[in-house]
């Protein structure tokens, strides 16, 4: 065979044999990914989801209440003319109200009709007739419209021999149009499909109308084939009020859920949210990297008919060079990830000895009769350690951020609150500094926003922190403004200090990963990988951070975020002043140490964490309190002596992370497998470090009933042990 039909013939399967493994790993990988995205948009949904329609919950539930306020006290006779007003009142909410007296007959009408006896007499009547808010699922009424009832006690006061007796003699039930929760569906934005289920399985509320019109039960439908055996697990899971993701085959259709139980709601009652694999990118990302194989093979067919005409070796050089780019590459790569790998490991390596150094600083300075001298010391101790954990959070967060591990998860909040919240935890960098702080927000500011307020608090703790602690003595001017452009808008944060300001040459430096200007070195500059951090959060917001200064003048740094467009609404005249009129006073730690404290000598806590210091520092901190303080290493001891049920605490403080068995696997075991009235009803409160992750609506799903963040900050500790175990 001539030698250039065998080179021809040679280069044509090696062509074949990468084209098909290219194609085929291709096609496997972006299946992957765009499935691991859904998954991540939908665990990241579900909890934005959850938020709105508790709130709408709450509306529903607190517009009832108003008009039981309305009816407490007026006499029976006045009931028909004040249902009247109420209806009119509420009309596009409720479409009857009906007042029941405690033999289940109706007192009061107004609306289209009545609710059904059976109803009042029924699981949710008793639990309203017991004194408790309640709403039922969808129930079809005498005429066959589809209804859910809101159930409100209607308290009557009673004077028996002259005492005040409190006692339910009525009930009052609102009639809800039973698509009421699926036009707040349709009126959510966000990605996938959003579903809310009752505890037995039934469908509530959808973007599809029918299924709750024709009340939909998944576990029914399920038990009718066994190709649904996957998704029954899955609802089953749902029912008992898990939170987390699947993906699943359903009537023929491929998708992937998030689910929870609904914050709001006591009643079991679970929300989904569900996007179609076939809605994702994947059918076109398939079909053009199909397409771009056949390119690829036509391509390399027409090469290699003229390498044909080449001689072998020129082949196996260019071969040996690819090898040598592709270990070159893989070392590169190697090293990248080696880089992050280290970052995380020491940032997570250097948190237990700075929780002991800030908690054991802390705990000494509320100590009474500390000479003035030690004092000073251990006060500068504990800031130095505050300030050495926001280093170790900061490369914590560029670890995540170069592994992919960090992102944005928008949501909507109260922008006056949250200007606020930011200014006090800021205001521990001011100290004793002759500061003056200036708040200047723009008066048509939104009153609220959609967006990732972890991440902005970040960027605004960064500049605010970076100004307080390199002015000496002067001012610090906070500027906030928004610019509306159409769905968006852009939220403009200017801080103004008075500090050493930046060389002119230093200033392109500032933002540049782990570099330190000059001038910083000699102002002793902390922070410089704060503001590389939040010049890498302002990206993900499509934002930009900016920065003038005049050498020993001082410095302004601007920051331009995206937020979403809520409405036009701006923030109260009075919330304005409040912020323009802020007024630091410096608090030193000896206000700690005066602190009144609460004195609990028959209460006895458990603490549980597997670092001997954090134990020592609980135990140090709840002893002014007459507390008696146990404590355990594990999670497993934990589940054991709360199985065991002696002694009895009055609430355990469970490490949310430790080595064996973490507090999150511990808190599962006690709430759902041990089966005691005790052991469900003990209040857990989760210790942890997560500060940047962690948030307290996902600790409360998981069973606890509070969070204190390590190192143990006193005022927090305090609120704990009055919320908890004060009687």
């Amino acid at each position: 065979m001539p030698i250039r039909l065998k080179v021809f013939l040679i280069i044509t399967v090696i062509i074949l044999a990468i084209t098909a493994s290219s194609v085929i790993i291709s096609i496997s990988s972006a299946q992957k990914e765009i499935i691991n995205t859904l998954e991540n948009s939908m665990q990241a949904m579900a909890p934005v989801a959850n938020e709105n329609f508790s709130k709408e919950l709450d509306n529903l539930m607190n517009d009832a209440s108003s008009v039981v306020q309305v009816l407490t006290g007026e006499p029976i006779e006045s009931f028909q003319q004040r249902l009247i007003e109420q209806y009119a009142a509420f009309y596009d909410v409720f479409t009857a109200i009906t007042i029941f007296n405690a033999s289940g007959r109706v007192d009061s009408f107004y609306g289209d009709a009545a609710a059904p006896e059976n109803m009042a007499l029924g699981e949710y009547g008793k639990q309203a007739f017991e004194g408790r808010r309640v709403i039922s699922s969808t129930h079809r009424d005498s005429f066959g419209t589809l209804s859910f009832y809101v159930f409100i006690p209607l308290d009557d006061s009673r004077f028996i021999d002259g005492i005040r007796q409190e006692t339910t003699r009525r009930v009052a039930v609102f009639t809800v149009p039973g698509i009421y929760f699926s036009e707040k569906v349709n009126q959510f934005r966000g990605t996938g499909s959003i579903s809310i289920g009752d505890r037995n399985g039934t469908i509530i509320a959808n973007n599809n109308h029918d299924w709750v019109e024709n009340r939909m039960n998944f576990i029914d439908l399920v038990q009718a084939g066994k190709n649904y055996e996957a998704v029954a697990g899955i609802i089953q899971r749902m029912i008992s009020g898990e939170t987390g993701a699947a993906r699943f085959t359903f009537a023929g259709a491929d998708a992937v859920t998030a689910f929870m139980p609904l914050i709001a709601s006591d009643q079991n009652w679970f929300i989904t949210v569900t996007a179609l694999i076939a809605d994702s990118p994947y059918d076109q990302v398939r079909k053009l990297i199909f397409f771009s194989g056949l390119i690829f093979l036509g391509l390399g067919l027409l090469a290699a008919a003229f390498a044909s005409g080449s001689v072998a070796k020129p082949f196996y050089v260019i071969q040996k060079q690819n090898i040598k780019l592709k270990e070159m590459g893989d070392a590169l790569e190697a090293a990248a990830v080696a880089k992050t790998n280290f970052l995380a490991n020491m940032s997570f390596d250097m948190r237990t000895p700075l929780n002991a150094v800030i908690g054991l600083s802390e705990l000494g300075l509320t100590k009474k009769g500390v000479p003035a001298d030690v004092r000073s010391y251990l006060d500068r101790t504990y800031e130095s350690g505050i300030i050495l954990m926001e280093v170790v959070n900061d490369l914590l967060d560029i670890s995540n951020m170069e592994s992919g591990k960090f992102g944005v998860m928008p949501a909507e909040y109260d922008l006056a609150d949250f200007i606020n919240d930011t200014v006090y935890a800021n205001t521990v960098h001011i100290g004793s500094k002759p500061i003056h702080f200036k708040i200047i927000p723009d008066e048509k500011l939104p009153a609220r926003l959609i967006g990732d307020t972890l991440r902005i608090r970040q960027i605004f703790n960064s500049l605010l922190s970076n100004a307080f602690r390199h002015t000496s003595t002067g001012t610090v001017e906070w500027r906030i403004s928004a610019d509306r452009e159409g769905d968006s808008v852009w939220l403009v944060s200017s801080v103004e200090d008075t500090g050493m300001g930046f060389k002119p040459e230093d200033i392109d430096k500032i933002f540049i990963d782990y570099n330190r200007p000059e001038t910083d070195r000699k102002r002793n500059l902390e922070g410089a990988l704060s503001l590389t951090l939040t010049n890498k959060i302002a990206g993900l917001m499509d934002g930009t951070v900016t920065v003038e200064s005049v050498w020993k003048k001082g410095s302004t740094f601007t920051v331009r975020i995206r937020q979403k467009y809520v409405s036009d609404e701006v923030i109260s005249g009075q919330a304005a002043d409040t912020l323009k009129n802020f007024r630091y006073i410096e608090q030193k730690h000896t206000d700690n140490a005066d602190m009144k404290r609460i004195q609990l000598p028959e209460t006895r806590v458990l603490v549980v964490d597997d670092v001997d210091i954090n134990l020592e520092i609980a135990q140090g901190m709840m002893e002014p309190y007459g507390i008696t303080v146990d404590c355990l290493a594990s999670g497993e001891e934990a589940v054991e002596i709360v199985r065991l049920g002696d002694p009895r605490y009055n609430a355990i403080f469970l490490s949310s992370w430790m080595s064996e068995m973490d507090g999150r696997e511990a808190v599962r075991i006690i709430r759902n497998e041990i089966g005691s009235v005790y052991a469900k009803n003990v209040p857990i409160i989760a210790l942890t470090t997560n500060t940047v992750i962690g948030n307290k609506d996902i600790f409360l799903t998981w069973g606890f009933q509070d969070v204190l963040s390590k190192p143990l900050d006193i005022r927090n500790l305090d609120r704990v042990i009055n919320t908890w175990l004060v009687k």
